[in-house]
């Protein structure tokens, strides 16, 4: 298979390249850079199947554009509010959560969802875009995100789970749980 990589692409990353490990002492976390740096190094010189390194890319486009989102933010405290996909506007739960929303942003803080319906849309209406987020997850059959975030700055569609948790889990400074659906599974006898 032939490298889709062409020489003038190729020569614009040596230069880049070139140019941050030149600056590489003069960087605030330049030992981090050289440590994650060196990491792609030694994976590079492994027989990693391609498809490692398109998790690897994935992963790592999800965590830039999250870091680019939330660093904005890094001082303004958030709160994650989890409940039910499936709750209509007219449930009394999906109008308490409209209302938390509204309570905690007029208190300085933000709104976190996953950017879908139910009390996630809930909770992204109360808090309003401006003072909201959505971490959407892209899944092929699955929600889109609601319209009180959608086409916002805030709003990011993540490819995986993985980092679609981490970023709930560093940002998050409290979290609010509504109702849901609850599954309930029977046990089979263990001698059965």
């Amino acid at each position: 298979m032939p490298n889709p990589i062409s020489p003038a692409q190729l020569e614009s990353l040596l230069s880049r390249l070139d140019q941050m490990v030149a600056m590489l002492p003069q960087f605030k976390h330049g030992l981090l850079l050289y440590q994650a740096l060196e990491t792609l190094l030694r994976m590079a010189e492994e027989d990693f199947d391609r498809l490692d390194w398109k998790i690897l890319s994935a992963a790592l486009q999800d965590l830039e554009q999250g870091f680019q989102v939330f660093h904005r933010y890094r001082h303004v405290r958030k709160i994650s509010i989890f409940g039910s996909a499936r709750l209509p506007p007219e449930d009394d739960a999906y109008q308490m959560a409209i209302a938390f929303a509204q309570c905690v942003t007029a208190r300085g803080f933000m709104v976190m969802t996953g950017a879908g319906g139910g009390i996630m849309e809930a909770g992204n209406q109360g808090a309003g875009a401006g003072q909201s987020f959505g971490l959407n997850i892209q899944l092929p059959f699955e929600q889109g995100s609601n319209s009180y975030i959608n086409g916002d700055d805030k709003l990011i569609n993540f490819k995986y789970f993985f980092t679609r948790k981490l970023f709930f889990l560093r940002e998050t400074d409290a979290i609010a749980l509504f109702p849901g659906w609850i599954w309930h599974f029977k046990m089979k006898p263990l001698n059965a």
